[in-house]
């Protein structure tokens, strides 16, 4: 007997309606694993954004030994002493910074404390809006900072209880892309600390060596205490390699998730075929072939899996209309804006469409070759 697209999608609906309420578990299970592989893919895809360049320079980085976030690390006196000690034709610059981490509108922030002197030349700072601090109660932002806080030069921001007042928008460096930059005198007063840092940033000599410098700096630094000096560009790829690790462990987690949905088909198709052995009896008794049943129960996963499929988009799209709107997302300072695009979109539908399908013939491989017989019994 030779069954057309429509009287399968007709007896396809009575089963829908028969078992709404194992159909309805069915796609809400998978809709929140599909919600969880965009969600995470989207992540992914915003870190690998923000980690795709990293600034190359001869710079060195002074941080306290085993520590990852600067704020941890604690610079004494004696440590920029001891780096002051190399001879001036190897080194052009020292720039002590203080460096915090603070929340404002719900949202971390690193606020960086550097002689204004220091901000082009050794930071690479680069103004966008308005000019750099000279009174105090004046700060500089990153653009990012100011995106996504929507702040513009003349705006106000409460640190630690004082209002500031935005005087310049800067580029900088991804690592500090949302950051907030203030002269050192004013973050000394306000921080009520003299002469105790986070990180030293030295700026060798153009025509010096750059190893040699770094050798020997850590040799007076280990004299004074336990302190490690980096290559800037060492450390923002330190950085951001710990940022792709994350990366590739979301992606990762966000294929292993999908997985879930062949599960999803397989319990629902397995539960239906051994609870209904009669049902699917008769049906062989009249004359429905094992591939028409097969096609029928691929079909039925199908639909299960594309109702899933838009439930679980729809409820990451309208997650990452709200966190664009009202609430930031951050991960060691960045920014996270997430989107999806067109291409995880299909990719996911057709990934969707293909492990329904594998779990519904996995599922339905050894019960649909039962002998008719033996189903009518049971």
């Amino acid at each position: 007997m030779k069954q057309k697209l429509p009287d399968l999608l007709f007896f396809l609906i009575k089963d829908i309606r028969y078992d709404w309420a194992r159909t309805a578990l069915t796609v809400v299970g998978m809709a929140m694993v599909i919600f969880s592989f965009f969600i995470l893919n989207a992540f992914s895809r915003s870190i690998d954004f923000f980690t795709e360049s990293v600034p190359m320079g001869s710079n060195l980085i002074v941080i306290q030994s085993d520590l990852i976030i600067p704020s941890d690390s604690s610079i004494e006196k004696k440590a920029l002493m001891a780096a002051e000690q190399i001879p001036a034709d190897l080194i052009m610059r020292i720039s002590p910074v203080l460096f915090r981490q603070l929340r404002i509108n719900d949202q971390v922030v690193q606020l960086r404390g550097a002689r204004v002197e220091d901000w082009t030349n050794v930071f690479n700072m680069e103004l966008i809006d308005g000019q750099w601090p000279k009174d105090f109660g004046e700060v500089a932002v990153g653009e990012g900072a100011a995106e996504s806080n929507g702040w513009r030069v003349g705006s106000t921001v409460k640190i630690y209880g004082s209002m500031f007042r935005i005087s310049a928008i800067a580029r900088l460096p991804s690592s500090a892309f949302a950051s907030i930059w203030m002269p050192l005198e004013q973050a000394e007063i306000l921080y009520d600390k003299k002469d105790d840092y986070q990180m030293l940033v030295v700026q060798t000599a153009k025509d010096a060596d750059a190893e040699m410098v770094k050798q020997q700096l850590q040799t007076n630094l280990q004299l004074v205490g336990e302190y490690s000096v980096f290559f800037e560009d060492s450390y923002n790829r330190q950085n951001n390699q710990m940022m792709k690790d994350m990366s590739s462990l979301m992606n990762i987690s966000a294929s292993m998730a999908l997985l879930a949905v062949t599960f999803g088909t397989y319990t629902s198709t397995n539960l239906s075929l051994s609870e209904r052995g009669r049902e699917i009896g008769i049906l062989r008794a009249i004359g429905f072939s094992h591939e028409v049943l097969r096609r029928l129960l691929g079909l039925r996963a199908v639909i299960q899996g594309i109702l899933a499929f838009c439930l679980g988009l729809a409820a990451a799209g309208l997650f990452m209309g709200y966190q664009c709107t009202y609430s930031h997302l951050y991960v060691l300072w960045f920014n996270l804006i997430l989107d999806i695009t067109w291409q995880t979109i299909i990719g996911c539908l057709l990934l969707v469409t293909g492990l329904a399908l594998f779990g519904a013939w996995i599922s339905s491989h050894r019960l649909l070759f039962l002998d008719v017989n033996h189903m009518l019994r049971d």
